[in-house]
């Protein structure tokens, strides 16, 4: 009896070995495809072309690194974060517009410097545009952006370059 109990015990468990799902970490379209590594690799395998970005986890967390409170940390993520801005289509193109507003709202200064090169001030606004587009009332929106930036940094300097950014953005919302 015992042995039978122990043969049927066997057979038991090892039923859910052939039932067990692939880990999802490593499945290429799975929201949380390479989810335990550290954001620098995922980051490093971004720049050297090595991993493409795409509306998932590692993707959102790495952009998400653009209004860290880590003066470092943006830094670090910038051009990263370029990158993505240039490789971005379909659902990913959606959500860039959130991380470049909330970075001129926080980071003003550090955002009128990157938008100096005419490909990024474009790229930039093109995305804020489709952005404040679904906006109720985009026009207060894009005065509530400026008033952020203002509060965030003083003195509220490239006041000028950011004016005519928010500017262009809201030329392109009406264009939409």
């Amino acid at each position: 009896m015992m042995k039978k109990l122990l043969v049927f015990l066997t057979l038991l468990s090892t039923l859910d070995l052939f039932g067990q799902e692939t880990d999802t970490l490593r499945i290429k379209h799975h929201y949380y495809y390479l989810a335990d590594l550290n954001s620098r690799t995922i980051a490093e395998q971004f720049m050297n072309d090595e991993l493409q970005p795409s509306d998932n986890y590692v993707t959102f967390r790495v952009l998400d690194s653009l209004t860290s409170a880590n003066k470092n940390t943006r830094k670090y993520y910038l051009p990263v974060f370029n990158k993505i801005l240039k490789q971005s289509d379909g659902a990913l193109s959606e959500a860039m517009g959130t991380p470049i507003i909330e970075y001129l709202k926080k980071y003003p200064t550090e955002f009128a410097r990157t938008i100096k090169s005419d490909e990024l001030f474009e790229l930039y606004s093109n995305y804020a545009a489709y952005e404040l587009y679904f906006s109720d009332d985009f026009k207060a929106d894009i005065a509530d952006i400026e008033q952020s930036a203002r509060d965030s940094y003083r003195p509220y300097t490239e006041s000028e370059l950011i004016r005519k950014f928010l500017e262009t953005t809201a030329k392109k919302v009406e264009e939409i």
